[in-house]
């Protein structure tokens, strides 16, 4: 049985958050809208209207700690870590006038000409993947397909050859644990002394990008673009590291929570979705949001300011559950329904809103449609395993499934 502390005490690394977060959510929308969380120095916030007031006005709500950096780590790891580019700004964490010449790389990068010429690799790369499942009669969509599908489209954006992906999210999952406040220290210190070894060779990169220029991310991030001018070394790094991790989970949970809404209850989603394949977009959005990918991200204040019946001094810092706003009642009516048929369906936060929406939106969209429906073209048959029980990853960043086992 869950216990109130339990309840109250919101960690999505354990349980029972890790299993269910909206039982914190709920509460906290209807008894604590505010929820300060010592562990974060934070204010949770989880009502939809707020966090669409909080990402509409960067003025009031300064992105500078949206995400958390490696310096703000115990100093036996930042001893580790000494050595290593100091880390400078990302899209994500820039407030304008910084943020706007950041977001020009981004949306050239991720532009939808970008996307177009991918489609034909993420076609190849999904078929090549049920020909490797099939000869069985049952698959892991995690392991199997999705990471895999994911981490060759990602590295196609960014420029790493094949042969590098694994090693290359090795060391993404390094970094991400150095952000992560809720991780062990002997964990960190690890990773610390492999980052290393990754800065090293996103130089290399760089150097090789700079003689030879190619049509990916390194290259805008070296040479500059359609009216933008390189970035600096720091701001290189940051980017690379940054949004080469940000790219992969959220696409790879999407995807997944996605198919499990597909397969779920009867299939009857999927029946519908191979009937009209037009019906695949909506259910791609009511995906995002009963089950954004990305818990959500941090803002602090500059000015004191009243949210919500509270006043927070300057220099307060929030936490914002886009997972929460999804599912807030008062926007979305019977909010734990899976319902691709709703007016407001594109209305969720799960790629954010404002000046900060996630540039990747599309490419993310485009992956997941053509992955689901290349399963939908070959195994038309699709279901869950008998038995399969969905049990979820356990992230300070990421709501994701562990596996997702299928048979056919």
């Amino acid at each position: 049985m869950t216990s109130t502390a339990d309840l109250h005490e919101f960690n999505p690394m354990v349980s029972p958050h890790r299993e269910d977060p909206h039982l914190f959510y709920k509460w906290s929308r209807a008894e604590s809208p505010l929820t300060f969380a010592p562990a974060l120095n934070a204010y949770m916030v989880t009502r939809y209207d707020d966090i669409k007031t909080i990402v509409d006005d960067p003025d009031t709500y300064s992105s500078a700690n949206a995400i958390p950096v490696m310096w703000t780590n115990p100093p036996e790891v930042l001893e580790v870590l000494g050595g290593l580019v100091p880390e400078a700004s990302t899209v994500v964490n820039a407030d304008e006038p910084a943020h706007a010449p950041l977001r020009h790389v981004l949306d050239h990068a991720f532009s939808g000409r970008r996307v177009r010429r991918l489609v034909p690799a993420m076609t190849t790369k999904a078929n090549e993947l049920v020909d490797a499942f099939l000869v069985g009669d049952t698959a892991d969509l995690v392991g199997q397909y999705a990471d895999p599908y994911v981490q060759l489209v990602v590295s196609l954006v960014f420029g790493i050859p094949p042969q590098d992906v694994d090693t290359v999210q090795a060391w993404t999952n390094d970094y991400m644990l150095l952000m992560n406040p809720l991780a062990p220290v002997d964990g960190k210190l690890e990773a610390a002394r492999r980052l290393h070894d990754y800065q090293a060779y996103i130089d290399a990169m760089a150097a090789d990008r700079r003689a030879a220029p190619q049509e990916d991310f390194m290259s805008d991030l070296v040479h500059g673009g359609d009216g933008f001018p390189p970035v600096s070394h720091g701001d290189l790094h940051y980017m690379f590291r940054g949004l080469r991790f940000a790219g992969h989970d959220t696409t790879r949970d999407l995807m997944t929570s996605t198919l499990l809404l597909l397969l779920d209850h009867d299939r009857t989603l999927w029946t519908e979705v191979q009937a009209d394949r037009r019906r695949l977009p909506r259910v791609i959005e009511e995906a995002l949001r009963r089950d954004a990918p990305h818990r959500g991200l941090m803002r602090v204040t500059t000015r004191e300011v009243a949210l919500n019946g509270t006043t927070l001094p300057a220099g307060t810092s929030l936490l914002l559950l886009f997972g929460s706003a999804n599912r807030d009642e008062t926007r979305f009516p019977d909010p734990d329904a899976a319902d691709p048929d709703r007016p407001n369906v594109r209305e969720h936060l799960a790629f954010g809103s404002g000046i900060h929406q996630c540039p990747g939106a599309q490419l993310a969209r485009t992956e997941v449609r053509i992955a689901i429906e290349t399963l939908l073209d070959r195994l038309p048959d699709l279901h869950l395993a008998p038995g399969y029980i969905p049990s979820h990853i356990a992230s300070y960043f990421f709501r994701g499934l562990e596996r997702l086992a299928v048979a056919w």
